[in-house]
């Protein structure tokens, strides 16, 4: 059996939906039970063949990958196409080849106010025609299948939950990171967007009488000013942007524990990415942070500063993060990579057979 994968995320993007897509791809290539294909814009040297736009399409890439891909999965012998990150081409269910989409927020419905009017056009286009047409549908968390059934109108028939899943790293980080060892800090590792809530979790924190840090490590976003306001004077907040992979281990690695405010995710995958630093996380008790975080991480309400406040005061004491730490590894269990994986080839068998 052929599969094809939509590349473009696992060649581009360094972060979330790139982290996926190496992930499932490289993990599935190791269990070599079927022949894996790639689709990306540009050639690009890798195990896997990768097949790229030819001729003119070449000049048009943006429209091969959306629409005139289909030719040459139709060519190459696709039997399975996935669409790793919302979307698979136009015209594609005209076609003998059957399809998995990977959907994993809806973001761009949600907070539409964040994107310009044509970019919520096209996607929402692509995301109508995902659902509409689309074999099997995976999403992250029930969170995300709830959307999907109540912003789109999607079957739950052929939605199903597959979680992420992280690399453990329980091994010593090799590189060291120079925040000062003598500083105990809380660590929130988070974009700085609108609804990831950071300058109230700024607000919250300052009123905690405290020398412990808290350090917010993340891409800068539209509110990344306003969060550098918030902290500014105070000694005992760092914001960091632009940090190296081997850096976020090592802070992982050495905080207290995790906190992590957002107001809405498809599935929150620092959660799970403290989980397998042995630490436990505060976050918030609404979206999908609850089924990842399950009885590992504490709650509270992300828009009570109050709230806020209370849990990571709590958790600076270190018998109350010891009642939540002792659920970690079993935790982690549901998230176990290799257990996921065989997941995924049973859905190719069903939809391929």
């Amino acid at each position: 059996m052929k599969v094809g994968f939509d590349a473009k995320r696992y060649f581009n993007n360094q972060t979330g939906l790139g982290n996926y897509s190496r992930w499932l791809v490289d993990g599935l290539s190791k269990l070599a039970k079927y022949e894996f294909h790639l689709y990306h814009t540009k050639p690009c040297a890798h195990e896997l063949q990768v097949h790229s736009p030819k001729g003119l399409m070449v000049y048009l890439s943006s429209f091969w990958r959306s629409k005139y891909i289909v030719r040459d999965l139709v060519d190459d012998g696709i039997d399975i196409y996935h669409g790793l990150s919302n979307e698979i081409p136009f015209g594609i269910h005209r076609t003998s080849i059957k399809t998995v989409v990977t959907i994993h927020d809806l973001i761009n419905l949600r907070y539409p106010e964040y994107y310009n009017i044509l970019d919520r056009l096209i996607y929402k286009s692509k995301l109508r025609y995902a659902v509409r047409y689309a074999d099997t549908i995976l999403v992250p968390s029930v969170q995300t299948k709830n959307d999907l059934v109540n912003l789109l109108q999607a079957k739950k028939t052929k939605i199903q939950v597959l979680p992420l899943s992280v690399k453990s790293h329980r091994l010593p980080i090799k590189e060291e990171y120079a925040y000062p060892p003598s500083n105990d800090y809380i660590l929130c590792v988070s974009g700085f967007s609108k609804r990831k809530n950071l300058v109230r979790l700024i607000h919250a924190f300052k009123r905690i009488n405290t020398k412990i840090h808290l350090v917010i490590a993340g891409r800068k976003g539209d509110t990344y000013n306003q969060a550098l306001q918030a902290s500014s004077g105070i000694e005992n907040i760092t914001l960091m942007t632009d940090i190296s992979d081997n850096t976020l281990e090592s802070l992982y690695d050495k905080c207290l524990f995790c906190v992590y405010p957002s107001e809405y995710e498809g599935f929150g995958i620092p959660i799970l990415e403290a989980f397998s630093h042995g630490k436990t996380v505060a976050t918030s008790k609404v979206s999908s942070m609850p089924e990842v975080g399950g009885n590992a991480a504490a709650y509270f309400n992300p828009l009570n500063e109050d709230e806020i406040e209370s849990c990571i005061q709590a958790l600076l004491d270190s018998e109350e993060r010891a009642k939540y730490e002792v659920n970690i590894d079993q935790r982690l269990l549901e998230f176990e990579s290799d257990k996921l994986l065989n997941q995924y080839m049973e859905i190719y068998q069903t939809i391929g057979s």
